[in-house]
């Protein structure tokens, strides 16, 4: 069956990005989260709310930059990153 709907750019291109990374069409991928989510109602498990935004004292949520800052020093949470603002040198420099 066709039908149109009105979706949210962001949305879709989530979606798309799911249907390309998995090799399926985007009317494919549209159904099986359709279908997954219809599923998980039904069980009466209610979704999974997202976290929260990390907010740390004195400061804005975490950036992408403090997240790459905290992975690239072996941090188990990505707010030690944080701690310091000077730039990371690569381990080759």
């Amino acid at each position: 069956m066709k039908t149109t709907l009105d979706l949210p750019d962001e949305l879709v291109r989530r979606v798309k990005m799911r249907a390309v990374q998995s090799d399926r069409k985007l009317k494919d991928m549209v159904a099986l989260l359709l279908d997954a989510g219809l599923r998980v109602e039904q069980d009466g498990a209610a979704p999974a709310a997202p976290p929260k935004p990390l907010r740390l004292r004195g400061r804005g949520p975490l950036t992408a930059l403090d997240i790459e800052r905290g992975i690239w020093h072996g941090r188990d949470s990505a707010a030690a990153a944080c701690v310091s603002s000077t730039p990371i040198s690569s381990p080759t420099s």
